[in-house]
């Protein structure tokens, strides 16, 4: 089973709303390992960009699943990229922890084409999507609210995260919707072996 995510970087999301998310995270991994089709590997694909990104990969690694790094320009742009040294500590340590790295190569000159890209990359190689957003529009291309939108539109399963505190963790899905109505409901246990079971089921 692989589970894509995507969410704010710290210029929209504090450290501290991260750290509050993380209990949620780890109960939902190991909610998510339990249900997962054996046997298998569990992966989860992130672009370990600051905030979101490298907080989801660090908790996945802690949880025993493989990482899966999925880059959108060589290792080394990308960690220039990081404005903060321990921004580009943690990318080199996780990278160093990746099962796996795939690396886009998309235009360093048309940035919104590369993310946009990206997050297409993350959401195609995913049965699920985790999403910590706020709930607002992106403010940029390929930004976490288009991620989302493009999961829902492919029918993919989205946990939403929500960094405010005491919001709980919702399910987002169209579920093959013929309206394309967006449902979103608690994640519970049983509400999330569901989504586990067509998810798993769909194929690549």
């Amino acid at each position: 089973m692989s589970v894509g995510v995507t969410g704010h970087r710290l210029d929209r999301v504090s450290r501290k709303h991260l750290e509050r998310l993380a209990p949620v995270v780890r109960r939902l991994l190991a909610q998510l390992a339990e249900r997962a089709p054996a046997p298998g590997r569990l992966w989860l694909n992130s672009a370990l960009a600051d905030g979101s990104d490298q907080h989801l990969a660090a908790l996945a690694l802690e949880a025993g699943w493989s990482l899966h790094a999925v880059l959108p320009f060589d290792a080394e742009v990308c960690e220039r990229d990081l404005d903060a040294p321990a921004a580009r500590q943690r990318f080199r340590r996780l990278l160093a922890q990746a099962a796996r790295v795939t690396v886009l190569s998309g235009p360093r000159d048309r940035p919104a084409q590369a993310y946009r890209q990206l997050g297409d990359a993350v959401v195609q190689g995913a049965d699920l999507l985790m999403a910590v957003w706020d709930g607002e529009p992106a403010r940029g291309p390929g930004g976490t609210a288009e991620v989302v939108a493009e999961a829902l539109r492919r029918h993919v399963p989205v946990i939403h995260l929500d960094p405010q505190p005491g919001a709980p963790a919702r399910l987002l899905w169209q579920r093959g919707d013929p309206a394309g109505r967006r449902h979103a409901w608690p994640c519970e246990p049983a509400r999330l072996a569901t989504a586990v079971r067509h998810a798993t089921r769909r194929g690549p």
